[in-house]
């Protein structure tokens, strides 16, 4: 799969999640456009003055598989400097990264900022939509426990 169907995956998720009942009074307010490498997916209003940054990832295996769920470092340190705006529009505001695992019909989703995190040295695809071998990257770790919401669908 490319990464133009791999980013296809995550919007079909987004746009299900938005107009499902887990999604309360949510409204698409920005989402990347594919191919635009965008540091967020998308941005959410929830009511009149909550706003929800999140970064999607849709894993191929079920959720308990490991202990944790990573998201790499520059990914987040690129969210966090993308998400500053809303931050200071309001300490409500969340950035949150969704975690996808279709296989066993499971959505783990973290605080970025506030849920607690480890970080790890590991030896990742370069990509998680195409092949383009592996390198070394720096990861966060968030515990499967800790996801602020569990869904499942």
């Amino acid at each position: 799969m490319g990464f133009k169907e791999y980013e296809q995956r995550e919007r079909k998720f987004l746009h299900w999640y938005i107009s499902s009942e887990k999604c309360n009074n949510c409204k698409l307010e920005e989402e990347s456009p594919i191919g635009s490498k965008e540091r967020n997916d998308f941005v959410i209003s929830s009511g009149r003055t909550i706003y929800i940054m999140g970064e999607i990832k849709i894993r191929s295996f079920e959720h308990d598989k490991y202990d944790t769920s990573l998201l790499e470092l520059d990914k987040v340190k690129g969210l966090m400097d993308k998400f500053e705006i809303y931050h200071q529009m309001g300490e409500t505001n969340k950035l949150y990264y969704y975690a996808v695992y279709p296989t066993d019909r499971t959505i783990l989703v973290y605080d970025i900022i506030n849920t607690p995190s480890t970080l790890s040295y590991e030896w990742c695809p370069v990509s998680t939509a195409e092949d383009w071998g592996k390198k070394r990257k720096i990861m966060l770790n968030y515990k499967i426990e800790d996801a602020i919401i569990k869904i499942k669908y």
